[in-house]
Formats: structure tokens, sequence, C-alpha cells
């Protein structure tokens, strides 16, 4: 058990990337997610690619030969994951650390779509619409909103 009081559980889980959602002036985050093989009923656990503070291969530096990475998110949760193998353990890190980058230099840039607000949740990734009228912000507007967001 932790130092913390919480029980550590071990589970075998399918590792996912959930593609980002837009509709209209909207976008819903990509996210990371993953679901226990043997409950696949239960919940799926999602993490905002933009809610992730860090990835971390190994936590003792002189041991860099195990298939262990963690994943830490914003909020200070980590969440630790074991793959078959190395090779594949460095596969999955740079897959994740490649996308998160891709996007956040789009986002930076300005290359996502002009006028667009950036959520982790909306009811319209279930296909509801919500009622609200599109954002009447200029272009210019809309990014620097979206670059300060991104920053803090």
């Amino acid at each position: 058990m932790p130092e913390d009081g919480r029980e550590m559980s071990s589970r075998v889980v399918n590792l996912t990337i959930k593609p980002g959602l837009a509709r209209g002036s909207r976008l819903l985050e990509p996210k990371l997610c993953w679901q226990d093989l043997q409950n696949k009923r239960g919940p799926v656990t999602a993490i905002s690619l933009l809610g992730i503070h860090s990835i971390q291969t190994t936590l003792d530096p002189d041991e860099d030969n195990n298939p262990f990475f963690t994943v830490t998110t914003n909020d200070g949760d980590v969440h630790a994951f074991e793959s078959p193998t190395l090779s594949e353990r460095n596969y999955i890190v740079h897959g994740i650390k490649n996308v998160v980058a891709w996007l956040s230099y789009h986002l930076v840039t300005g290359n996502m779509a002009t006028g667009t607000k950036l959520t982790s949740d909306f009811d319209e990734e279930r296909g509801e619409s919500i009622g609200e009228l599109p954002s009447l912000k200029t272009p210019v507007q809309a990014m620097n909103e979206m670059s300060h967001a991104f920053l803090d």
C-alpha cells in the first residue's frame, strides 16, 4: 500500500487515444483512455491529453531496462503502466509524447480552426445539442484566449 493510504490495483488494460470531436465552434479535447479488459462493462478512465503533466519511463535513473512507465496528470494523479516489452513501452511513450506535442504545437501556432473553443467535456459528445449560440469573437481574440488558456 502506498504511503498516502490509497490502494494500488493491478489490472490488464487496453490503452487508447480517443480522438477529439468538433461541433460547430467547439472542439472536444482528445483523451488518453483505458479500460480493464477483465471488466469490459466497467468504467473507462480518461485523461485529457492537455491534462498530462509528465510521462516518466523509469523512477530509478540507474535502471533503464524495465517495461514500466508512469503518466502524471496536472492534478497530481500518477498512473503506472507496464508493457510486455521494453520496445513496446518506448513505442507507447514516444507515441503519446508525439501526439501531445503535435496538439500543443497546433494550438499555440493557431493552426486549429479559427474561432473555436477547446473544451474537455460537453453534452454534444453524446450528440445532444445544448442550444448555445456560436462564438462571435474575432479569430485574433479566439486565438489569444486559447493561447492563454493553454499556457495557464
